[in-house]
């Protein structure tokens, strides 16, 4: 088994500026109408709300009454707001489950829905997490929530209403289309972040996960693919700390695998750490022993990312670094 780091080749890592702070821009561009196309581009002020896959859609034959599009991914993934505005109102405190409904008709669990100009309104459901607050106002693109399972979920997903007026829906899919975005495949304005990674990726962030979680004392085969013992292995993980086990690695379970480094420790959290770092442009032997070689090259990578270069690797570097 070689240490040498691969070359990714994951499908499910999202375009992500790597910056300390979220960055919020605008897309370029003018919004063609038709259905989406790689040669689009994304209208100024409008953003796809998050990545994943598309499942069950707008008002289709067996779901007459589903007013929005449901996107796909693993629980923690990020939620930005489509457009800018002000938060109407959210629901908090929602579980898997929860038969209450939210601000909109419908069980969608925690919730957020924003105001927008011209008497638009969208509406994001079954979030993990609210990260708004009523009144609040909101640019494009910036991250409001995490995605979920609450309220009437059989799994973590995005339910995604547009309406205009309110209470008036418009098919999601079309209306981004039409701006230049494919829901759930375009990257969102101002993403940032941890990727989520799922069965069939390969490469060194897969590598990373496995020494990561063969360090909390759960057996891994190390070899950069992410296939069924590595979801087994994962769930099992995501089980003991009370996570969503879905075998997927997304925002929330990285948190958790993740644990602040420095000079003197050792181990496979250490070698998952020097594996990240050689991808990064080092050239350190995998080890596990975080000495001066290793301290060097921590501060070398965040002075290059602009952060404080202290050696230390915190939650900032770790988001950083993967």
């Amino acid at each position: 088994m070689s240490d040498t780091p691969e070359t990714a080749s994951l499908t499910d890592v999202p375009a992500r500026r790597r910056t300390l702070l979220a960055a919020l821009g605008l897309g370029v561009g003018v919004g063609v109408v038709g259905l989406p196309s790689p040669a689009m581009a994304a209208a100024a002020g409008w953003s796809n709300p998050t990545r994943g896959t598309l499942t069950s859609g707008y008002k289709t034959p067996s779901r007459p009454t589903h007013t929005g599009w449901d996107v796909a991914a693993s629980q923690g993934t990020p939620v930005y707001a489509t457009a800018a505005g002000t938060v109407r109102d959210i629901k908090t405190n929602s579980y898997p489950g929860d038969t209450s409904s939210g601000p909109l008709p419908g069980r969608s669990g925690n919730s957020v829905h924003l105001n927008h100009a011209d008497s638009y309104f969208s509406y994001y459901g079954h979030l993990h997490r609210v990260l708004v607050s009523a009144g609040q106002q909101i640019s494009c693109g910036q991250l409001i929530g995490l995605m979920g399972n609450t309220g009437n979920s059989t799994g973590p997903h995005l339910h995604f209403e547009i309406h205009r007026p309110r209470l008036t829906s418009v098919d999601p899919r079309v209306f981004l289309a039409n701006r230049g975005i494919t829901l759930g495949s375009t990257a969102p304005v101002g993403s940032t972040g941890y990727p989520s990674v799922s069965q069939g990726a390969s490469g060194w962030v897969p590598r990373v996960i496995q020494y990561l979680v063969r360090a909390r004392g759960i057996s891994v085969v190390v070899d950069g693919g992410y296939g069924a013992g590595t979801v087994s292995a994962v769930r099992s993980f995501q089980s003991g700390r009370g996570l969503y086990a879905d075998g997927l690695v997304g925002p929330i379970t990285w948190t958790a695998l993740v644990l602040p480094l420095r000079e003197g420790n050792s181990g496979d959290l250490v070698r998952g750490l020097q594996t990240a770092l050689n991808a990064r442009g080092a050239s350190l032997l995998v080890d596990g022993g975080f000495g001066s070689v290793t301290t060097n090259a921590v501060r070398s990578f965040q002075s290059r990312n602009s952060l404080v270069a202290d050696g230390l690797v915190g939650p900032v570097t770790w988001s950083v670094l993967i």
